[in-house]
């Protein structure tokens, strides 16, 4: 019999596994059979679609859209992407730098295809969103890692870039996942001025703008032009599950970008990007959902902050808490997996953030209904109260 041994998966699709879907399966698991869960590792806000974009949607149903659409986007949300940028940060772009994209994921490949060959270098500041290492990877991208001892970076680790002036890019989270940290004025001028003197390409996910706590996130693009911004219409926006984002791409760009697209993607969504154009009509409403994360974001510390076996800083944005569990001489995984069948309380292990010092954190999602987290963070104090 002929060995069909030769199907076999190549080496740039062995990325990591995230640890957290493994846990996601099994809590859906406990909760078919009954148990009462408590998702605390979703990273997507719960609050819905505000209705005005639901209401879009019933009527471009019933009208004649066209199919597909510009593979960089249609103009007039490009435009109002502009004029948010405009209202928002001062900053007056042209729209034709604007790519609307299948998802942040979809400008994040796009942007990496376009910015950089195989056996480049891309930096990164640890604990960050883990695609970016895996998709770099896969693109046979050498990904360089810098962190800190903490669960959060300081001025000091930040300078450890003046350590790797040979790298080709340099990826920044900015309101930071998983830990909530903003990066300030100071530090923004910073990061693009090293960037821009040691012509490093400086990408920037602001995935997270709008969902800030003591003063709103500045752009990189405040300080100058060369960086590139990704954004998402999933988070502040409150539209995940659309799969629509964009990137603000440098003019020497964008038509490389713009090729790129339109042989991987096609377009993005016609429904998803037509309904968006309302959801700038939305802002107060947007606002105020984030003023509720603020009082659950409260809520929890108040409850957690007394427990002397874990440390954690307030985020100042997104709507995660990074807890520091190195006092308690378990790694992340084993954690989550007790908490979970332990309290039916569900958290994201660190190690899917930073595999040098993941292990001694996790993260704890508050998007989820103020009710849903009191209860699961109330499960997961006494649990430790308990056991520590």
């Amino acid at each position: 019999m002929k060995n069909n041994n030769f199907y076999l998966p190549s080496k740039r699709s062995e990325v990591e596994t995230f640890n957290v879907m493994r846990l996601l399966s099994e809590a859906n698991k406990l909760q078919e059979n009954g148990r009462k869960i408590y998702h605390l590792e979703l990273g997507e806000p719960q609050s819905k679609t505000p209705i005005l974009i639901r209401e879009e949607v019933n009527r471009l149903l019933r009208s004649d859209l066209p199919g597909y659409t510009p593979s960089n986007g249609i103009e007039e949300l490009r435009i109002k992407i502009s004029k948010f940028y405009k209202e928002r940060y001062g900053l007056d772009l042209n729209h034709k730098q604007i790519f609307v994209t299948t998802g942040s994921s979809g400008a994040f490949l796009l942007t990496f295809l376009t910015c950089f060959d195989a056996g480049d270098k891309v930096a990164i500041f640890n604990p960050v969103y883990p695609a970016y290492r895996n998709i770099l990877k896969s693109l046979n991208i050498n990904v360089i890692e810098i962190g800190s001892d903490k669960n959060k970076l300081n001025y000091i680790d930040l300078q450890k870039i003046e350590k790797h002036i040979d790298i080709d890019g340099l990826i920044i989270s900015n309101p930071n996942n998983p830990n909530g940290q903003v990066f300030d004025e100071y530090e923004l001028r910073y990061i693009y001025s090293f960037c821009e003197k040691n012509k490093i390409k400086l990408i920037s996910d602001e995935i997270y703008h709008g969902i800030e706590y003591q003063q709103r996130s500045k752009s990189i693009l405040n300080f100058g032009e060369n960086a590139i911004v990704i954004n998402s219409f999933s988070k502040y926006f409150c539209m995940p599950g659309w799969r629509l984002g964009w990137a603000i791409v440098s003019n020497p760009l964008v038509e490389n970008f713009l090729r790129l697209s339109q042989n991987l993607f096609i377009s993005s969504g016609n429904i998803a990007q037509y309904s968006a154009l309302k959801i700038f009509d939305c802002i107060d409403d947007l606002n105020l959902i984030v003023d509720n994360y603020e009082k659950t974001k409260e809520s929890i510390f108040n409850k957690l902050s007394n427990l002397r076996m874990i440390k954690f800083d307030k985020p100042k944005g997104s709507f995660y808490y990074y807890i520091d569990i190195s006092d308690l001489n378990i790694n992340s995984v084993e954690f989550t997996q007790t908490i979970l069948q332990e309290t039916g309380v569900v958290l994201t292990p660190g190690i899917d953030f930073d595999q040098k010092n993941g292990h001694k954190s996790f993260r704890l999602a508050f998007s989820i209904n103020s009710q849903t987290a009191k209860e699961g963070t109330n499960k997961l104090a006494q649990w430790l109260l308990s056991n520590y």
